[in-house]
């Protein structure tokens, strides 16, 4: 009997402390206040153009970043009037003397990049982060993408040739996240904003 008085003591002391534990945590989870947490976003700005400086006859031809985000920039070079075999871009310091040919002469190709292989696409990538305006207003720019394009000897000569040439630029931006500048970076930028 006393056994029994015992086991049965036992378990209601066993469910007491149990209740007491249960309803002493269930207020003390009633009694906490939370924190408030206000989260601060700041949407991007991304303002980009192509500028385009006139000089001794010659185009030449960067992105400004006028927006104050930083941003990643590619450009696509399109040459119309002319077989795209004939387009060679070049150096400054390359020769020029296939009289049939456009030349567009690139000295930033370490800073423009086309893709080879699988990821090759008709793009330069600009390897630089192109910071947003300064605190004191200063726009940001590119190295040239193009100093200027240079016609063959017969295609400077040509009227029907010169009146459907036309070299027309197009680009884009999107939001440089990281610090990433090579190319699998700036491309991996342009794929996620795709």
């Amino acid at each position: 009997m006393k056994k029994i008085f015992r086991s049965r003591i036992l378990m209601w002391v066993s469910i007491l402390a149990l209740l007491v534990v249960t309803v002493g945590g269930t207020l003390a989870l009633m009694a906490t206040r939370a924190n408030t947490v206000t989260n601060q976003f700041t949407v991007a700005d991304v303002d980009t153009e192509i500028k385009e400086v006139l000089t001794g006859g010659n185009k030449q031809v960067s992105i400004t970043n006028h927006g104050t985000s930083p941003v990643y920039v590619r450009a696509r070079i399109m040459v119309s009037g002319v077989a795209a075999d004939k387009v060679q871009v070049v150096k400054s310091s390359d020769k020029m003397d296939d009289s049939d040919a456009v030349y567009l002469v690139m000295d930033n190709q370490t800073q423009w990049v086309q893709a080879d292989g699988d990821a090759k696409d008709d793009f330069y990538y600009y390897l630089d982060i192109v910071p947003g305006v300064s605190a004191s207003g200063e726009v940001s720019e590119t190295l040239r993408l193009l100093e200027k394009v240079v016609l063959g000897e017969n295609l400077a000569k040509d009227e029907n040739f010169l009146k459907n040439f036309s070299v027309t630029i197009y680009h884009e931006s999107v939001l440089a996240i990281g610090t990433g500048t090579d190319l699998a970076d700036v491309q991996g930028a342009f794929t996620a904003a795709a």
